[in-house]
């Protein structure tokens, strides 16, 4: 069959003949996709599904405390969400077989919690929200998924505003954790202190990533990503009392019904078409990040290629798009948690990468590892009572853990984009407007203080006196 229309650039990966699945990573085609069967198509990596059971499952709970305390559902039914959500996810990469590892579009998520939290009644509303944003989202992937317009778009926004979308995300996330937020660290000080401690350590300092190059252990270590602050803060929280555990024993049987029945579009009624204008600018700057994830993901595959020449990986945005617009058309039905149903996990991508790069004998293709870190489309851990019970002390400080982390990883992605002063000031601005106000206030801001303070006029419409007014700001 033949392949939607690609419109890779120099820095996409190179990629085999997209019209046959390659002889290494087999599988059935249809249409663009390409379906792959566990132990079929797939094979079975031990140490990557390992892995996926203790942090992809541990890391995917940290969502329960907000449907708790923001949207009202009961542990119960916060837990059948997700394993809606997730199985949505983890089968998503059988189904369509997209050579990421999926995830959530994390710098959206602290922007879309405020923009919900601050404009919305708790109940029914919340979820409807996040219906119109997955709908939207999905919407604007397919028309420019076939439209072939993706890379222009986002090749003529400014890099102010690019920049001003992840600074917001920062924003949003560091006022969350230490203003709104904060009595998490009143009512626990030490094991919320130290799991944020050691997350910075092992992710971000500079004599820690050194020594990842000398020392194997000290890199896998800091591969687990945010476990390590989970443990600590287990660790901690229980000797000084802050955090205690009552574990529970046998299989947990999700309210599937029941939650259906609170946040399902069918039961709870379509958003109003008044919403769907609301949230368009929202999902809009969702799918400026979706494009960043996929750079991202396609730049790691393609670092590593030249070591795995015998499994050549195939990327295409236009594809991506189709099947990230699947996946958030039927979870705005069954489990609306927007932007749960991203590209990429970032982290999860890059451990995966690296263990590929290793050679055949540590990873036999790239899809196989992905397959097996996921569990092969099946997240059965989330039906263990005793592994729920082992993270529902430490969910609240997970989350904190999660945003604050999304906020540092957020301002080092962000802040190199800008290279003037000028726009690192329009691009602040535009963060705050964003983290602060509501969205069509913030575009407001946006345009003038991008087409009014920065200059970012139209080719068509520029003069002289705006080259010299360039000049005058370098």
């Amino acid at each position: 069959m033949n392949q939607t229309p690609s419109t890779r650039g120099a820095a996409d990966p190179p990629v085999s003949d997209p019209s046959v699945a390659s002889p290494r990573s087999p599988g059935w085609r249809w249409g663009p996709f390409t379906f792959r069967v566990p132990f079929l198509h797939l094979k079975f990596v031990p140490s990557q599904f390992l892995q996926g059971v203790v942090v992809a499952s541990g890391t995917s709970l940290i969502m329960a405390p907000v449907m708790i305390g923001y949207f009202g559902l009961s542990f119960e039914e916060s837990l059948a969400l997700l394993l809606l959500a997730n199985t949505l996810l983890c089968a998503s990469f059988l189904v369509f077989g997209e050579p990421f590892a999926p995830g959530m579009l994390t710098p959206a998520f602290p922007l879309v919690l405020t923009f919900i939290v601050s404009g919305y009644p708790e109940g029914p509303a919340r979820f409807q929200v996040m219906t119109a944003l997955s709908l939207i989202l999905a919407a604007i992937a397919v028309l420019f998924s076939l439209s072939g317009l993706s890379r222009r778009l986002i090749a003529a926004l400014p890099v102010a505003l690019k920049a001003g979308i992840i600074f917001g995300a920062a924003i949003s996330a560091l006022d969350r954790v230490f203003v709104k937020d904060v009595a998490l660290f009143s009512s626990h000080p030490f094991s919320a202190s130290t799991a944020l401690l050691v997350a910075l350590l092992f992710t971000f300092s500079a004599p820690i990533q050194i020594l990842r190059t000398r020392y194997r252990w000290i890199d896998s270590f800091c591969s687990l990503g945010l476990l390590p602050g989970f443990v600590a803060a287990a660790a901690v929280g229980w000797v000084v009392g802050e955090v205690q555990f009552d574990i529970r024993w046998g299989l947990f049987l999700p309210p599937v019904v029941e939650t259906l029945g609170k946040v399902s579009p069918f039961a709870i009624g379509w958003p109003p078409l008044g919403m769907y204008l609301e949230v368009l600018p929202l999902a809009f700057v969702a799918y400026v990040i979706l494009f960043g994830d996929f750079v991202t993901g396609s730049e790691m595959i393609r670092s590593a290629q030249p070591a795995r020449e015998d499994d050549p990986v195939d990327t295409d945005f236009e594809r991506s798009q189709l099947a990230v617009a699947a996946r958030n058309g039927v979870s705005a039905l069954i489990a609306p948690l927007f932007p749960y149903q991203g590209i990429l996990w970032t982290g999860v991508h890059a451990v995966i990468i690296q263990t590929w790069r290793c050679g055949r004998d540590k990873m036999a293709d790239l899809h196989s590892g992905i397959g097996s870190y996921y569990g092969f489309g099946l997240p059965l851990i989330y039906l263990c009572w005793p592994w729920i019970s082992l993270i529902k002390p430490i969910m609240a400080i997970a989350l904190m853990l999660t945003l604050a982390l999304t906020a540092f990883a957020c301002i080092l992605v962000a802040a190199p984009l800008v290279k003037k002063p000028l726009e690192m000031v329009c691009a602040l601005v535009i963060g705050y407007m964003l983290a602060m106000f509501d969205v069509w206030t913030a575009l407001a801001a946006s345009v003038f203080l991008l087409v009014c303070i920065n200059g970012n006029l139209p080719r068509w419409n520029r003069g002289a006196g705006l080259d010299a007014a360039a000049k005058l700001r370098e």
